[in-house]
């Protein structure tokens, strides 16, 4: 109960320091209002039969109508009421983000501690698909998904899956191999405690918030990425709302219809950044040396 006590404070403790910066508050009010937005699009979107793709009846005359108070986004190449889509968009970003860094994470942690704490053949063995993993573009992944089993919201998931976590594989080891060395660990090896407990008493605990804070700074460049993935036509449907899909149909009007990209891109840069301000506000209680760096910003 004390352990448990004290992480409840140290992480108290930490979140109440990070309300102090800037750049965490700022981040933290983006990724806020984009999270509201996707909860809330179905009763916010004046338009919600077109933010899931249906084509109204009246396309053509709707087709690239620039923004006005009834669309305040415009439309898009198909009628459809553009802020509908993008917010629709939104949810489709949120799903994406959180799917691929919660697995990733949990898939890397697992792998990149047993890889430092067996030796031997494991250690081997898992440090090899670690490094085979971190070499295979996650575009040939989502592919072959495509070719596979057809366009989905899964391809997309699935194929930054399949090499994200070995990114997190690999900081997990890293930071897992130093730990296992020290002396408390190898005492409690020699005093018989089992190996399960070792890992989740002392291992884990230590590696995981290190891990957790890349995690969260690698949220915005997950949202990079899957939104390219769809740009190029390797992920969702073509009528799907999200991001790279409506640029996607934007990009051969842009001359003539530029809102239909801009909006999507100004949700995606936003969001992307707010990610990244409050990734980069926790990760620098790990690294002081970024203190520095970012007084020259805030």
């Amino acid at each position: 109960m004390n352990s448990i006590e004290a992480n409840i404070r140290g992480a108290a403790y930490l979140v109440k320091k990070q309300f102090r910066k800037t750049r965490f508050k700022i981040g933290l009010a983006i990724v806020s209002v984009v999270t509201i937005l996707a909860l809330l699009s179905p009763i916010m979107a004046p338009f919600p039969e077109e933010g899931l793709g249906y084509v109204p009846e009246n396309a053509v005359a709707r087709a690239r109508l620039p923004p006005n108070p009834v669309n305040i986004f415009g439309t898009d190449t198909r009628g459809r009421d553009l802020f509908s889509r993008v917010l629709f968009g939104a949810g489709s970003a949120l799903i994406e983000i959180l799917s691929v860094v919660l697995t990733s994470l949990s898939i890397g942690i697992i792998i990149g501690v047993s890889a430092a704490y067996f030796k031997g053949i494991v250690e081997h063995v898992l440090n090899y698909l670690i490094e085979l993993f971190v070499s295979i573009p996650a575009i040939i992944i989502a592919l072959a998904l495509r070719l596979a089993i057809g366009p989905g919201l899964y391809v997309v998931i699935l194929g930054l899956i399949t090499t994200w976590w070995s990114w997190y594989a690999r900081i997990a080891y890293i930071y897992a191999r130093s730990i296992v060395e020290m002396d408390y660990v190898v005492l409690a090896r020699l005093s018989g405690l089992s190996s399960l407990k070792i890992i989740y008493r002392h291992v884990l605990r230590n590696t995981i918030p290190p891990v957790l804070v890349q995690a969260v700074t690698d949220m915005g460049s997950v949202l990079l990425e899957a939104t390219s993935i769809n740009f190029i036509g390797l992920g969702v449907p073509l009528n799907s709302p999200e991001w790279g899909v409506i640029m996607l149909e934007g990009l051969p009007v842009i001359t003539i219809a530029p809102w239909i990209t801009m909006f999507p891109g100004i949700f995606l840069l936003i969001t992307a950044l707010g990610f990244s301000l409050i990734g980069d506000s926790l990760r620098e209680e790990l690294d002081p040396k970024m203190r520095r760096r970012w007084r020259l910003w805030f």
